[in-house]
């Protein structure tokens, strides 16, 4: 029952996330709005769940928190069915909202004379940043202390949004990024963010695990 309580913790969380992050999205009109306004959404979201599930809402924090070993693979998997359901049910809500002929809503897009090798690396970057900041959070010496969980991790990725906005689109996800692409058949460079989030999802919990964490 546990597992059914998490999961759908995640699937309403990341459906959360989708709806508000990508309907803010539309109608900002700078990369810096645009920034704090997913920053914000993750905030809103992971205050609200952070103590059913923790609040992952992203299949690379659940991969990372796998490996650092805080969590068992098989719970993994479900979070990965709820994240994937909920950032499609969430993107479908966002897209109802918008006029037939609306397009490109809440595509990540790299920016202009960005390559598809550049997108992997900044990606890559990026996601690592986050989550470093999980492990952190996760680690024993904090107590995990969820006080300011949610702001401390809605301000990260604000901040990573402004730096990585123009470049990249600042993905974080690949299930943000994957449902609106899946939905509006528009899959350019989809595969660089998967590949620089992945590896970062691999590297950075198997360096806090054997360098960073104490025995």
């Amino acid at each position: 029952m546990d597992v059914v309580k998490k999961s759908l913790s995640e699937f309403t969380g990341t459906a959360m996330l989708m709806t508000l992050g990508c309907t803010i999205s539309q109608f900002t009109n700078s990369d810096a709005e645009t920034s704090f306004g997913w920053g914000f959404s993750y905030a809103t979201v992971i205050h609200t769940f952070a103590f059913l599930s923790g609040a992952h809402l992203n299949p690379w924090v659940s991969v990372c928190a796998t490996i650092v070993g805080v969590m068992e693979w098989q719970l993994m998997l479900f979070y990965f069915l709820g994240q994937l359901l909920g950032a499609f049910v969430g993107f479908g809500f966002a897209y109802a909202a918008f006029p037939e002929n609306s397009k490109d809503i809440c595509l990540t897009v790299p920016g202009a004379h960005v390559d598809a090798w550049k997108v992997i690396f900044i990606e890559l970057f990026l996601s690592a940043l986050l989550l470093f900041a999980f492990c952190a959070i996760w680690d024993k010496r904090s107590n995990l202390d969820y006080d300011s969980h949610s702001l401390r991790i809605g301000l990260i990725i604000a901040g990573l949004c402004l730096a990585g906005q123009a470049s990249s689109g600042c993905s974080l996800n690949f299930f943000r990024s994957l449902a609106p692409a899946l939905t509006q058949l528009n899959f350019d460079g989809l595969w660089a963010y998967f590949i620089g989030q992945i590896l970062a999802a691999v590297l950075v919990p198997l360096l806090w695990r054997f360098v960073i964490a104490e025995e």
